[in-house]
């Protein structure tokens, strides 16, 4: 479609034509108001049109998973259980249970470009049977570009299994050394419950050259395999970071680095931009950039996973942390690309370190943790229309980001129908926005808050059916109409304020 500047110009030129020749004025006076308000109309359609490719389809709350799944329904099997969430990112055989094409000739995943064939054809009955249970599930499959598993040649000859090998072979250029020209551990899990992360616990990935060229097109030549198999909606890239260097010169040593901030950040948007030339677009790029701001990323990332590290694992979030979520929520929802797919993760308090599965289920369901729960649901709820979780802490043993099911995430909301971010008769920290089939009210204020309605609505967490209803400190509450529809319930006071 030609820019209604240059239509209205040809319209003026055919206009002036018109006049000098025929003499007909009344064209330049009627004709040509006509055809630019038939313009005018025709941009609004089109515009209208665009909005609706982007426009919420799903309802809310919108559950997302990160790697690990539900751990309390039992009696729920494991497609149920996925297609419970509206977003999940992991390996591509955990969601569809599809491999990198790897061989006993070939074993190293790091070097696979394509997916297995022989695993096609399953993976797309298990996406239709999981779309069949949520048709709005979205699947990203993580791309491993800052760490990933390591052995050493000694180690490798004692798998058991020719598929337990690293991710790249032990001797290649592509795993980042140290001064002493060894590789580098970069993340691991506290398998043995020291509480220290070093050469002693059994999970353990080593720094990978991202800054490699060789590297780089080895991830887009597997976003592209991933695009192109129709199986998955987009990749995540986790470790994202604009502001210092994530290749500490040895585990949990972050006195120095072996990349410069410069030179890791060139490498991450030369990935961005070599990705998204060859993918279409739609495909979305998630990036796990915690609680910053990547303004530089922002053209090409449809999301941020905000994994919201707490430093003690038996503690909650502070306000600066909280109020840190909520800035860093607001600016991705104004700045990523649509469509957006931002991600709020809040972690959970732990009492018991070492606990089993049963004890993680329980703590998960303390009154304090149901309580930050609702918060990070609601905070999530009334500030993005993206996607939330509330799991575990990253430092227990146990893997991470498992998480119990909510009955509160089971309300539902509809689309939401209010801006974000908008104060409740103007107290700081408490929220409100209404949604197709009720309201959220999230309150970060340092008090409980009394909120009033013009009709009674049932609270979801006290199933209290009231005009008026109070909300506790660093707490949220979802409340749901009742027998309702059609009609435009409102609050008491209409002074409400975007912040």
């Amino acid at each position: 479609m030609s820019s209604m500047f240059d239509f209205i110009c040809k319209i003026g030129c055919f206009c002036y034509f018109v006049d000098c020749m025929l003499n007909i004025r009344f064209l330049n006076r009627v004709l040509l108001p006509l055809f630019i308000v038939l313009m005018l109309m025709a941009n609004i359609g089109y515009a209208q049109n665009n909005a609706e490719t982007i426009e919420i389809s799903r309802g809310f709350p919108s559950i997302f998973q990160a790697w690990s799944g539900i751990e309390n329904l039992p009696n729920e099997n494991e497609m149920r259980l996925l297609a419970r969430h509206d977003l999940a990112f992991g390996h591509p055989y955990t969601l569809l249970e599809v491999s990198w094409n790897i061989s006993e000739l070939q074993p190293y995943s790091g070097l696979a470009t394509s997916l297995m064939s022989n695993q096609l054809d399953a993976a797309r009955q298990r996406k239709g049977e999981l779309r069949s249970l949520n048709p709005h599930l979205l699947l990203l499959v993580e791309i491993r570009y800052r760490d990933a598993k390591y052995l050493s040649a000694s180690n490798e000859k004692q798998v058991e299994n020719w598929w337990e090998v690293g991710y790249f072979p032990p001797d290649s250029p592509y795993w980042l050394k140290g001064k002493d020209g060894k590789s580098v551990i970069g993340w691991g899990e506290d398998t043995n419950g020291d509480k220290v992360i070093d050469e002693n616990d059994t999970i353990l990935n080593y720094l990978i050259d991202f800054t490699h060229p060789e590297v780089q097109d080895l991830i887009v030549k597997q976003a592209v395999a991933l695009d192109k198999s129709g199986l998955f909606d987009g990749i995540m890239l986790d470790w994202w970071n604009e502001d210092y260097a994530t290749s500490p010169i040895g585990i949990d040593d972050w006195s120095a680095t072996i990349l410069t901030p410069e030179a890791e950040l060139e490498a991450r948007l030369s990935i961005l931009r070599k990705v998204r030339a060859q993918v279409d677009n739609d495909f979305l790029i998630l990036v796990n950039a915690n609680m910053r701001q990547i303004p530089k990323s922002a053209p090409y990332v449809n999301g941020i996973f905000m994994e919201c590290y707490k430093e003690h694992y038996d503690k909650g979030y502070n306000l600066n942390q909280i109020r840190q979520m909520e800035e860093t929520l607001i600016w991705a929802e104004k700045h990523l690309r649509e469509p957006q797919i931002n991600c709020l993760e809040g972690w959970r308090m732990v009492a018991n370190y070492m606990g089993d599965k049963n004890v993680r289920i329980a703590e998960r369901d303390s009154e304090r943790n149901l309580q930050w729960m609702r918060m990070i649901t609601t905070l999530s709820l009334t500030h993005s229309d993206g996607y939330v979780l509330f799991s575990d802490d990253n430092a227990i043993p146990s893997p991470d980001h498992l998480h119990n099911w909510y009955d509160f995430w089971d309300a539902d909301l509809g689309k939401p129908i209010q801006d974000k971010a908008v104060e409740y008769n103007r107290v700081a920290g408490l929220f409100v926005r209404e949604f197709e089939n009720g309201w959220v009210v999230y309150n970060r204020n340092g008090t409980p808050q009394d909120i009033t309605f013009d009709v009674s609505v049932k609270a979801i967490n006290n199933d209290k059916l009231h005009k008026e209803h109070k909300i506790p400190a660093y707490d949220g509450e979802i409340f749901l109409r009742q027998n309702v529809r059609g009609i435009a319930a409102k609050f008491a006071s209409p002074n409400t304020k975007s912040e």
